[in-house]
């Protein structure tokens, strides 16, 4: 993979036929993995153009992020929306119940965004979808979707790409009213899984420095009347993906 660029400022600006006046807003996810030898510098990391931030609540039933809380208050401090994610396990605890606990461990507020749920590959064992069948990952993640918007009064973004969305759940359109945060890397023109008719986060790289915090995702945010509790101020600092050379 080719690193996109050292300073997230010096992003050219892509020009995508039929775009119009879309707005693009700069955002990055960070985890416990971020802190490791290092501390995260928000100021730096909202001077550097970007406008908000995933940040890593818990994971499953069983593991909160130590540097949750204190990310996302230095971030909020710096200007930054937050959005607290919850990598699901779902071969580990039902998904009202990883709802729950990753809500609890997010200390949310009902006025913040919605939370983000995870869904990638198993990162602990060679099957990608955990073990569940496709009826049991459906049941799964629609169990975790109520439980969320009960607490939370808003439906949770969901997290996923186009090949483990089509493996694990076949396409089900039962999510497609759901925010998409899709993760695909290394293209202009990501292809979002049926039944989303485009996203709304894009999780364009995985591996980008970005001063304040180094080497982490990187994000982009498709404006829209549905998730306004991120800055507008954002719209004066929008840039498209930058060209792969």
């Amino acid at each position: 993979m080719v690193t996109v660029c050292t300073m997230v400022l010096a992003f050219s600006l892509v020009t995508a036929a039929g775009a119009g006046a879309v707005t693009w807003i700069r955002g990055i996810d960070v985890s416990s993995y971020q802190h490791v030898g290092r501390t995260i510098n928000w100021q730096l990391v909202s001077r550097s153009g970007i406008r908000f931030a995933a940040i890593k609540a818990s994971e499953g039933t069983y593991y909160t992020n130590p540097y949750y809380a204190g990310d996302a208050r230095a971030a909020a401090a710096a200007g930054l929306s937050v959005v607290p994610y919850v990598f699901a396990n779902p071969g580990s605890a039902p998904g009202a119940a990883t709802a729950r606990f990753g809500v609890a461990a997010a200390g949310y507020a009902r006025t913040g965004l919605p939370v983000e749920v995870d869904l990638e590959n198993d990162p602990y064992a060679a099957g990608h979808c955990y073990g569940l069948s496709v009826r049991q990952m459906i049941a799964w993640i629609a169990a975790f979707t109520a439980q969320a918007t009960a607490l939370t009064g808003k439906a949770p973004i969901v997290y996923t790409s186009a090949q483990w969305w089509r493996q694990c759940t076949k396409d089900t359109a039962l999510f497609r009213n759901d925010s998409l945060w899709l993760a695909s890397y290394d293209t202009a023109t990501p292809g979002v899984p049926s039944p989303w008719k485009q996203w709304t986060f894009w999780q364009y790289d995985d591996d980008t420095m970005v001063p304040g915090v180094g080497l982490t995702d990187v994000d982009f945010y498709r404006a829209t009347t549905a998730l306004s509790a991120l800055p507008a101020d954002a719209v004066r600092t929008t840039r498209r993906p930058p060209q792969r050379q």
